[in-house]
C-alpha cells in the first residue's frame, strides 16, 4: 500500500497550477495522478445507476410519505363528502397523492456527516482531483503545501494501491482523512 495525499479543486485553473507546482517541487510524472470525480450519486455503482439505493438525507422519507398519504386521504374524504358522493373517490385519491408527495418532500434534506452509515453515506462533492504518491521521505509536506497554495479543498491523506502512475483503488464515495 502506498501513502497518498489528494485534494479536490473547484477550478481547473487552480488544478493546473498545482500540477505545475508539484513538477517544480521535483515530483515525477509517475507520482502524480489527475482525474475528475463526478458529483455525488453519479458514479453508477448500482445496477439501476447511482451509488447507493438511498442516502442519509432520505432516511425516513417513506414513513413520512405514508403519514402524508393518510392525512391527505382524510382531508380528501372530508372535502369529497362536502362536494357530493360522486366526488369522494376522486377527492380521496388526489388528497392521498398530494399528502404523500408533501410528506416525502418535507422529510428530505441534505445528508449530514453524523447521519452517515455504509448503507446511507454522505458523499464528498465532485470536482477535479489531484492525487500524489508520497512514499519518498519528505514529500508529504511538499505535496500538501502545493495543493493548499493552489486552492485545493478537502486536502487529505489515505493509503491505497498506486500502480503505473495512478491511484488504482480510488473510491469516490470514501472521504479522505483531513490533513
Amino acid at each position: 500500500m502506498s501513502r497518498i495525499v489528494a485534494g479536490r479543486f473547484d477550478r481547473s485553473l487552480d488544478a493546473d497550477a498545482a500540477l505545475e507546482e508539484l513538477k517544480r517541487e521535483g515530483f515525477a510524472r509517475s507520482e502524480v495522478d489527475a482525474f475528475y470525480v463526478g458529483p455525488p450519486g453519479q458514479h453508477a455503482r448500482t445496477p439501476i445507476g447511482g451509488d447507493v439505493y438511498s442516502d442519509a438525507g432520505s432516511r425516513g422519507a417513506g414513513r413520512s410519505g405514508v403519514v402524508g398519504a393518510v392525512a391527505g386521504l382524510a382531508v380528501g374524504l372530508i372535502v369529497g363528502s362536502l362536494i357530493g358522493a360522486h366526488a369522494v373517490l376522486l377527492a380521496c385519491g388526489l388528497g392521498a397523492l398530494a399528502g404523500a408527495f408533501a410528506g416525502v418532500m418535507v422529510s428530505l434534506h441534505g445528508g449530514r456527516a453524523v447521519e452517515a452509515t455504509a448503507e446511507h453515506p454522505v458523499e464528498p462533492r465532485g470536482g477535479r482531483m489531484i492525487a500524489v504518491c508520497v512514499d519518498r521521505p519528505g514529500t508529504e509536506r511538499l505535496a500538501i503545501e502545493a495543493l493548499r497554495v493552489n486552492n485545493a479543498r478537502d486536502v487529505g491523506r489515505t493509503e491505497g494501491e498506486w500502480r503505473d502512475g495512478g491511484w488504482r483503488d480510488f473510491d469516490p464515495r470514501t472521504p479522505l482523512a483531513t490533513v
